[in-house]
């Protein structure tokens, strides 16, 4: 009897633990979701159940920045229902952005984010967005490492991006500090970068709305 009542009291501790391990992932930041909104998933009520009541509901098109080529044409259509709501918890703004029903992206403004720790929060890797033709103009201000492109110095707006498996991640960064224009690109030796200013916005996007003209050609 006694060895029964143990192996129950086992089975429950191990059961907790395992519940509180789940629980504790889904609480992890992932690059698909923020605050139980998931990507795909999600629908405006759920958005309004989780965050209270919008600022502000409307069609809008998708104001995808810096990456806009890799997204869908249907971006530019005034289709996406758009609510806004004003100063969540730690946020200055977020914006939600929804197709037939369902949560395409998730745009979140904030001020006090680093760009150096996104790697870390998403485990995921970043990169700074440069164009071929920013390269070839103006050579001299990039520099090669490890095969990647990276500035040597960063403007005071500058994009980074990640994707995963159900998401592209842009932040826009503000560099506009004088200390921090100036500063030179780091020797990469991770997939961490040193990289300077604050996020000004982050962007999490459907790879369901990725573009895929010319993509049946393949086929």
């Amino acid at each position: 009897m006694k060895l029964l009542i143990t192996l129950t009291l086992a089975a429950i501790f191990m059961f907790t633990c395992v519940c509180a391990a789940f629980a504790q992932e889904q609480d992890k930041p992932m690059p698909d979701r923020w605050r139980g909104l998931i990507i795909d998933e999600s629908t405006p009520e759920d958005a309004i159940r989780i965050l209270g009541q919008p600022q502000s509901d409307k069609l809008s098109d998708l104001p995808v920045q810096r990456i806009n080529n890799w997204i869908t044409k249907t971006r530019k259509e005034k289709v996406f229902k758009r609510l806004k709501f004003k100063k969540p918890e730690g946020m200055d703004a977020a914006e939600l952005y929804f197709l037939s029903g369902r949560l395409v992206m998730i745009q979140l403004d904030t001020k006090e984010l680093k760009p150096n720790t996104l790697p870390g929060v998403y485990g995921i890797e970043f990169r700074p967005m440069v164009s071929g033709a920013d390269e070839g103009w103006n050579p001299k201000d990039f520099e090669r490492n490890q095969g990647r492109v990276y500035p040597k110095s960063y403007p005071t707006v500058y994009y980074t991006v990640a994707v995963s498996e159900k998401s592209f991640v842009s932040a826009m960064i503000d560099n506009s500090s004088f200390g921090s224009v100036l500063k030179k690109s780091m020797e990469i030796k991770d997939s961490e970068g040193d990289y300077p200013g604050k996020v000004s916005y982050l962007q999490l996007i459907s790879r369901k709305l990725e573009n895929r003209d010319g993509a049946d050609a393949l086929k």
